[in-house]
C-alpha cells in the first residue's frame, strides 16, 4: 500500500475502514465546508476585533487630547489668576510706598518749616537783644510772628512758604 501523508483530524488508515472497507478515501476532505465556514467566521472575528481595537485607540487618543486640553486650560486659568493676584499685590505695595513717601515728604516739609521758624525767632531774639542796653530785658513779644502781628506786617515765615519736594 502506498504511504500517504496523514492529515490532522483524520484517523489512522486502519481505523478509516469499516466493515465494508470503503468509507473514506485518501485525499477526500469531508470537513472542507465546515472548515471553510469556521475560517471565514474566524477571519471576520479578527477583522471585527481589529476594527474595535482601532476605534478604542482612537477614542483613547481623543480622550487623552481632551484631557490635555482641559489640563492646559486649567493651568492657563490658574496662571492668569496668580498673575492677576501678583499684579494686585505689587500695585498695593507700590501704593503703600507712595503714600509712605508722601507722608515722609510732608513730615520733612513740616520739619523744615519749623526749623526755619526757629531760625527766624532766634534771629529776632538776637536782633531784639542787640538794641537793648546790657543788663536790661527787652519788652518785646517772644517770637517774631507775635511781633509781626502787633506791628501789622507779614512775617518772613509766611512769605517763605515751603511746599516741599
Amino acid at each position: 500500500m502506498k504511504r500517504v501523508r496523514e492529515r490532522f483530524g483524520t484517523s489512522h488508515p486502519e481505523d478509516r475502514t469499516g466493515i465494508s472497507g470503503v468509507r473514506m478515501f485518501d485525499g477526500e476532505d469531508l470537513g472542507y465546508a465546515d472548515r471553510m465556514k469556521f475560517l471565514a467566521r474566524q477571519q471576520k472575528e479578527w477583522a471585527d476585533q481589529q476594527v474595535r481595537e482601532k476605534e478604542e485607540r482612537k477614542k483613547a487618543e481623543e480622550n487623552d487630547e481632551r484631557e490635555y486640553a482641559d489640563q492646559t486650560l486649567a493651568v492657563t486659568r490658574m496662571r492668569g489668576m496668580l498673575e492677576d493676584d501678583s499684579d494686585q499685590q505689587r500695585h498695593d505695595m507700590y501704593k503703600r510706598i507712595q503714600l509712605e513717601n508722601q507722608r515722609l515728604a510732608k513730615e520733612k516739609a513740616h520739619k523744615m518749616k519749623e526749623k526755619k521758624k526757629e531760625e527766624l525767632d532766634q534771629e529776632y531774639q538776637e536782633i531784639a537783644y542787640s538794641f537793648v542796653p546790657y543788663g536790661e530785658t527787652p519788652d518785646l513779644p517772644a517770637t517774631f510772628d507775635e511781633y509781626a502781628k502787633t506791628k501789622g506786617i507779614i512775617s518772613p515765615a509766611k512769605m517763605m512758604k515751603y511746599d516741599g519736594p
